[in-house]
């Protein structure tokens, strides 16, 4: 359960990106520094076979370790196949390439206790 916590609570790695950021030198300039992509590219799914979806959270895994491969990201599925929020069981590990596989299936019945998420 603390594996999965802290896996869940590290960061995003799908992200929706466009905004454009920008800063104000010493001269008044107020160019964007970073310019919005033109092109977006999808480079897999983070939906498992059973269906979670909602990519809520996801950890950059820095270090290999077991079945973690560094470099890659685990990505938490906040709902289940029929969208009922909270309900998702799943961490479906993505490398690079675009590889995804399920790295972990939470059953909610054989938990060793209460597991509320976000309606605690």
């Amino acid at each position: 359960m603390a594996s999965r916590l802290a896996a869940v609570a590290a960061a995003t790695a799908i992200m929706t990106v466009g905004q454009t950021a920008s800063a104000v030198s010493a001269a008044g300039d107020t160019r964007p520094f970073l310019e919005p992509p033109h092109t977006v590219s999808t480079v897999a799914s983070t939906v498992p076979a059973n269906g979670d979806v909602n990519p809520y959270g996801t950890a950059l895994v820095k270090k290999g370790i077991g079945d973690l491969r560094r470099g890659n990201v685990l990505v938490s599925n906040f709902n289940d196949a029929a969208n009922e929020q909270g309900t998702g069981t799943t961490l479906v590990q993505i490398s690079p390439k675009g590889t995804n596989r399920l790295f972990a299936q939470i059953d909610p019945r054989n938990l060793p206790g209460p597991c509320p998420g976000a309606w605690a």
